[in-house]
């Protein structure tokens, strides 16, 4: 079993910031802005897709899947990514709009991680 098949091991994969601080020639100022960013929008996103859900707005949904998704890949929050993109093909196999409620519990575990995904990436590193 892969850290990508349970989120019980670490929320967040350090290496992804490391590489990106690398990329960016090695600004602390800038790895710390995208984390600070993600962090304040993670909640935000979650109740987007609630409200998308709610309202039965397929393409909000898938918006506001998308965002999360790759926010979460590019911040490495591993366990936000996998269940972000579990939910986006929940929604790809829907017949129809009328079926998002059903994807309910699917967001709800998202929100389960969102606490301690933003407590691991408020960590510093040791």
């Amino acid at each position: 079993m892969s850290e990508y098949d349970e989120c019980t091991d670490s929320l967040v994969d350090r290496t992804v910031l490391t590489e990106l601080q690398a990329e960016l020639g090695g600004d602390h100022a800038i790895i710390g802005a995208f984390i600070r960013n993600y962090v304040a929008l993670l909640p935000w996103r979650v109740s987007r897709l609630h409200r998308a859900l709610e309202n039965l707005d397929m393409d909000d949904a898938m918006d506001a899947v998308l965002s999360l998704k790759t926010s979460s890949q590019m911040v490495g929050a591993i366990c936000m990514n996998r269940l972000a993109t579990e939910l986006e093909i929940s929604i790809r196999l829907l017949p129809n709009a009328d079926h998002l409620g059903e994807l309910g519990p699917q967001v709800v575990e998202i929100e389960q991680f969102v606490f301690g995904t933003i407590t691991e990436l408020e960590t510093p590193i040791l």
